[in-house]
């Protein structure tokens, strides 16, 4: 698979094209990780962690959280954000090769499943989740929802970002999205425009996303976790993400 720059030439930006406030999307995951018996200081796996904006606020938390994430752009910048007792260690890996120092209590895993097409691959990352947990320990992730994604990009085709840099330079991105409905998958033209002191540097790329529906989820999940529950969003106070499913389950076993 072909580097994204989204997450590699520009990983520099990402903390600025992504700058929402994710204080509601913590609360709702530390309550419902709680809710299942998953407290501070508890071990934690954040995988696919970007930037680690997430694993840094729940090691905030009180928890011991590992984050590990393909793009070793995007890890420099999170042992750079990291304060050296910050309670979090980070790693580079493609999550499927991906080998976890001991298992986990609960293992968090955002937008990151859109990403993997092959539905062997799906199967595979799925098993992984089981791998990396200990018995009764909880998966929490997002997903995509393909309804929903398809019904906000008809309405909204193209987004756009634009923000100043403190070198005086000026980045706009600008991603466009046209549908597959037969392969439930969003074709994505990403392009970046860079300008500073009257140039102007161009990047783009394209790439495919693979949505999810609610029973494959179910059927990736069956016979290796059980107690799932399935909402529209992290909670009543977070209203930024409109298409996607928030999965929590639990691992089966003793």
């Amino acid at each position: 698979m072909a580097l994204r720059p989204y997450y590699h030439r520009f990983a520099w930006a990402d903390d600025l094209l992504n700058a929402e406030p994710i204080g509601a999307r913590i609360d709702f995951i530390v309550a419902e990780l709680g809710r299942r018996g998953v407290a501070p200081p508890a071990r934690l796996l954040d995988a696919g962690c970007g930037t680690g904006r997430y694993a840094i606020d729940l090691a905030g938390r009180g928890f011991a959280v590992t984050g590990v994430d393909r793009s070793a752009e995007l890890v420099d910048i999170a042992r750079a954000k990291n304060p050296r007792d910050g309670g979090v260690e980070f790693s580079v890996a493609n999550l499927q090769d991906f080998e976890a120092p001991g298992r986990f209590a609960a293992v968090l895993c955002r937008g990151v499943l859109n990403d993997i097409i092959a539905d062997a691959d799906r199967a595979t990352i799925f098993r992984r989740f089981a791998q990396w947990l200990s018995p009764g320990g909880v998966l929490l992730l997002d997903v995509r929802d393909w309804a929903r994604s398809a019904a906000r990009c008809e309405a909204r085709p193209t987004w756009r970002r634009d923000v100043r840099l403190p070198d005086g330079a000026a980045l706009a991105f600008i991603s466009e999205t046209a549908l597959d409905h037969a392969g439930q998958r969003l074709r994505v033209r990403e392009r970046f425009e860079h300008r500073l002191g009257g140039k102007e540097t161009v990047t783009e790329n394209e790439f495919v996303m693979r949505c999810w529906s609610r029973d494959e989820v179910c059927e990736r999940l069956a016979g290796q976790f059980g107690d799932l529950a399935i909402r529209t969003g992290y909670g009543k106070h977070d209203t930024s993400w409109t298409d996607r499913l928030v999965v929590i389950a639990t691992r089966a076993g003793r």
